[in-house]
């Protein structure tokens, strides 16, 4: 079973944040709970730690969250620039996420050491609503919980291909030793993010459509989400 995404499993360790911050903790139970159906269909799809894993099967794998990271990480720049342009009112998270949307630029970086043109991928366009901050904070739950996971991807991937973060394997690094801590502060933002019961039911709506849409994007037999732009330049043109 692949590992890729993994919030669901390490939400359970969590309780002693949570408590220590005297937070409440139901946006949390209720991501990790009521995401479980998706976030398992996903790791169905993506099978990157089984035994009969190939280069050229990683290779695919790489190609097709470069097609969903891509797109969906332009986006999320945009959002979170335009939630720093509005005076007064509460203080928007979102400008504060810019650091983190950097993945593509992984992915970018080990296709070309694996000889794959980015260019020429297909990208996504069935993304998941990014409108609320409450949405934001949903899509993000997925994406940041994906690099726990990626953290025992790449061991898997030293042991079976030799591949290593400098050898086509950086996507998976995510943040190196700090991955940990950054995991702790992305859920900290989702407590904070929680204001109410109306928007913590937002985030956890879009969390299981960006869980839904990974998978569509990603498993081979759906082609119901491959009819995006062929690459930015021609998602650039359709705009």
């Amino acid at each position: 079973m692949a590992v890729l995404l993994l919030p669901a499993s390490l939400n359970q360790g969590a309780a002693p944040l949570i408590a220590q911050a005297a937070m409440p903790c139901s946006v949390l139970s209720r991501l990790r709970l009521e995401t479980r159906g998706e976030h398992d269909a996903v790791e169905r799809v993506l099978d990157l730690m089984g035994t009969g894993l190939t280069r050229e099967v990683y290779c695919r794998q790489l190609e097709r969250f470069y097609g969903f990271y891509g797109p969906l990480e332009d986006a999320l720049q945009i959002r979170c620039a335009l939630s720093g342009d509005h005076g007064g009112g509460a203080r928007s998270q979102l400008p504060t996420l810019s650091p983190r949307l950097k993945k593509t630029a992984h992915l970018q970086r080990d296709l070309h050491y694996l000889g794959v043109e980015t260019a020429d991928l297909l990208l996504c366009s069935n993304l998941p609503p990014l409108e609320t901050e409450a949405e934001v904070l949903g899509c993000l739950y997925v994406i940041e919980g994906a690099t726990l996971g990626g953290q025992m991807i790449t061991r898997h991937l030293r042991g079976t291909l030799g591949i290593t973060p400098s050898t086509g394997g950086s996507f998976f690094e995510g943040y190196a030793g700090d991955t940990g801590k950054m995991w702790q502060a992305m859920r900290q933002l989702l407590v904070s993010g929680a204001i109410d019961r109306q928007t913590e039911s937002e985030m956890v709506a879009n969390a299981i459509v960006t869980f839904a849409r990974l998978r569509a994007w990603c498993d081979p037999a759906d082609t119901r989400a491959k009819n995006g732009p062929k690459n930015h330049r021609e998602a650039e043109q359709r705009e």
